[in-house]
């Protein structure tokens, strides 16, 4: 049972979500219609393609999501919802991930993309203030030599508000180490830098994301907990895990919540930060994912508060931003009562 007055605490508090994927936040309605326009097949419908048991019936899912976007003006759209429901939860800032492959193996045209969310960002920034920045996610499975292709158009669209580099995709057949050059120039060209790594392989997955890639920031890093050493690691080096307990379970990246390492993490010292992933796919949102963590790990309100200070922290802003940013959330929790 939800309790009412928990949730209404957890949407009062300011939140920044890290890790979501632009593709997997459609609404429902939305995707519904842009499927239709654009003659994309939904076998059974949008509530049949989000009942999938494994990741393979996710991705499948997800790339459906995907082809449902095929003009500026979708990509407009989608952004501007996606935004609205963000501020509607409470969330000042955001990074979207958007899954550039998808859209390059169609030959888009990534001025005309990012001007599309470009629009929706502005257009929702104006009606309620929220800020957000796009990081260009790679999908590991099509290989390093495309992932230099993401990259090129990564920093082509600098302009319009593209401010990183992710992989994602097949962690299990497609190491860290693969995409050395990749992040190597991606950081060179001056963009931020993360990587899924240990959402479903285990401690050297990150290990090779942290020292091969030279990231500061894991997506999941869930499997972090089958290794002292690496969480000690990640403490002491302040590298922070965008966990989103949903999603793992979803996904079959652990069998089940109560197996979810989140607690133990937190516990350890781990600098964490909570997110949704897709939360159009997995039907949650960022208030669903403070509950769960609230009513079936126990955290508190306090613990709460700070990892959403944490979100502030390991967010991509520039520095003085990001330090305004913070000053803005300390005095907002001061004025909420725990």
């Amino acid at each position: 049972m939800v309790d009412a007055d928990l949730e209404n605490w957890i949407r009062q508090l300011p939140k920044v979500e890290l890790h979501v994927h632009l593709e997997g936040s459609i609404r429902p309605q939305t995707l519904t219609e842009l499927a239709a326009k654009n003659g994309v097949d939904l076998p059974g419908g949008v509530t049949a393609i989000y009942q999938f048991s494994d990741f393979s019936g996710f991705l499948d899912a997800y790339m459906r999501c995907a082809a449902c976007l095929c003009t500026q003006g979708d990509f407009e759209r989608v952004t501007y919802e996606f935004l609205l429901d963000q501020a509607a939860l409470g969330i000042h800032y955001c990074e979207v991930f958007l899954s550039s492959m998808q859209h390059l193996r169609r030959d888009f045209d990534f001025d005309c993309l990012m001007q599309g969310i470009q629009a929706g960002y502005r257009q929702a920034r104006s009606e309620t203030g929220i800020r957000m920045g796009v990081i260009f996610d790679h999908g590991r499975q099509f290989g390093a030599q495309e992932g230099l292709r993401v990259l090129e158009r990564a920093i082509g669209t600098r302009k319009f508000g593209v401010i990183g580099l992710s992989i994602g995709g097949d962690e299990v057949n497609f190491p860290p180490e693969l995409f050395e050059e990749m992040f190597l120039r991606a950081r060179q060209a001056g963009l931020r830098v993360t990587a899924h790594a240990g959402e479903v392989r285990g401690p050297e997955s990150v290990w090779g994301a942290i020292h091969k890639l030279g990231v500061r920031r894991i997506g999941h890093g869930i499997h972090a907990i089958q290794d002292p050493d690496l969480m000690a690691y990640l403490q002491q080096q302040r590298i922070y895990l965008d966990i989103c307990p949903t999603s793992n379970v979803r996904t079959g990246a652990v069998p089940s919540l109560n197996e979810h390492p989140v607690r133990r993490l937190f516990d350890a010292g781990v600098p964490l930060t909570i997110s949704s992933d897709d939360p159009a796919l997995f039907q949650t949102n960022l208030v669903q994912e403070y509950l769960l963590l609230a009513q079936h790990f126990g955290f508190d309100r306090r613990e709460l508060q700070q990892l959403s200070l944490n979100g502030v922290r390991a967010s991509f802003l520039p520095e003085q931003e990001r330090a305004e940013l913070q000053a803005r959330f300390q005095q907002a929790l001061t004025a909420l009562v725990v």
